[in-house]
């Protein structure tokens, strides 16, 4: 049985300016990045991966003027587990030094060429590398986890345990997990080890909110996100959809819904990737609602058709009145407007609106509505 809430969850991890600009055609510049982090850290995200240090000097400059910025959390580069990558991350002084390694077999046989034996001397060798030349936070990712052997797993987090890491990351690199799974595998890890434990969650069949939410609730202790879900392929676990559940439904209010459809609206133009007007909370339209029988619902009580207000993400509800309307829903817009409509001419108005609405498939705004009802008269 799911956990009712996740309190004991350490924190949001944003990585949209790693992750999410590895989606095809998707370029930030710096000014772009800056302005995303300023509405994440609006946002209250507790840590943000800026990016790849290595032969990239934009980052290097990302990582000096982001720590400017006001409430600016904790500041993560990623970087493989090879010597000279760490050597050039290094004297950029991230709080947080995300080390990533493969550990499927397919990942270590057929993009490495290399073997477990060899995943396991280069882990421990990059571990004590970072740990002698810092003291910041110390990540490492497990590319491909969710397709390596469980007891693989185990051996590289117990190394990693010993070695002195202080976060291990469960990568569902192509998105094969499910929530059932994937809460299971998360109270495995949290039962056998004592560091943190953090998921990254592709969405390739549509899973990664939901699976990061069931590795939240199993115990996990961060949740990697991006902006709209941006990310290699189908994307990754969208931050407005994760932080809007863990608000109203699992007991996590230090995040400000308010500002989601801002963030969202940005990168969706900075990125050139539109966003569905139904796109889960932040879609212009997810309160807009046609159905009579729907209208009626909410106008007795907001909630009965409503998880949440949608004033607290800066929005508003909108009733269109067409083919799918009912009496109801007719007389409360008409009063919204001002008009007065006796109750037998009622039904006759709804037919004559309702048929017009069909033939040209789209219901009436308040605009259109005031006309149709002045060409009645």
């Amino acid at each position: 049985m799911l956990k009712q809430d996740v309190t004991i969850m350490k924190g949001i991890i944003d990585s949209t300016l790693r992750e999410g600009e590895q989606t095809a055609n998707v370029y930030f510049d710096l000014t772009e990045k800056l302005h995303i982090i300023d509405l994440l850290i609006k946002v209250g995200i507790d840590e943000i991966e800026l990016g790849i240090a290595v032969q990239n000097p934009e980052t290097r400059e990302l990582i000096k003027q982001a720590g400017k910025l006001a409430g600016c959390p904790k500041l993560a580069l990623w970087c493989r587990c090879l010597p000279k990558d760490i050597e050039e991350t290094l004297p950029l002084s991230p709080d947080v030094l995300a080390l990533s390694i493969p550990v499927s077999d397919i990942h270590i046989e057929h993009k490495l060429g290399q073997n477990r034996r060899w995943v396991i001397t280069r882990a421990r060798e990059s571990i004590r590398q970072a740990r002698d030349k810092s003291s910041c936070y110390l990540s490492l990712g497990l590319e491909d986890a969710s397709r390596a052997d469980p007891d693989f797993v185990d051996e590289v987090c117990l190394l990693a345990e010993k070695e002195g890491i202080n976060r291990i990351r469960f990568a569902d690199t192509v998105g094969i997990m499910d929530p059932v799974s994937m809460f299971r595998i998360i109270t495995r890890l949290k039962t056998h080890f004592s560091i943190d434990i953090g998921v990254h969650t592709h969405n390739d069949f549509g899973m990664a909110t939901a699976n990061a939410v069931a590795a939240l609730k199993a115990g996990a202790d961060f949740a990697d996100v991006t902006i709209n879900g941006l990310g290699e392929r189908a994307g990754n676990a969208a931050l407005e959809e994760v932080v809007a559940f863990l608000v109203k439904r699992s007991n996590a209010p230090q995040y400000k819904l308010k500002y989601l459809p801002q963030i969202a609206h940005y990168v969706a133009q900075a990125a050139r990737i539109p966003l569905s007007p139904r796109r889960p909370v932040v879609g212009e339209d997810i309160f807009t609602c046609e159905s009579g029988i729907h209208i009626d619902g909410i106008i007795k009580n907001p909630s009965n058709y409503e998880p949440f207000d949608p004033e607290e993400i800066s929005m508003r509800r909108k009733f269109l009145i067409g083919k799918k309307a009912g009496r109801s829903a007719l007389r409360h817009k008409l009063n919204d407007l001002g008009l007065r409509v006796e109750e037998n001419h009622l039904t006759g108005l709804l037919t004559r609106l309702r048929r017009k609405s069909f033939r040209l498939k789209m219901g009436f705004t308040d605009n259109e509505l005031l006309r149709f009802c002045s060409s009645e008269k």
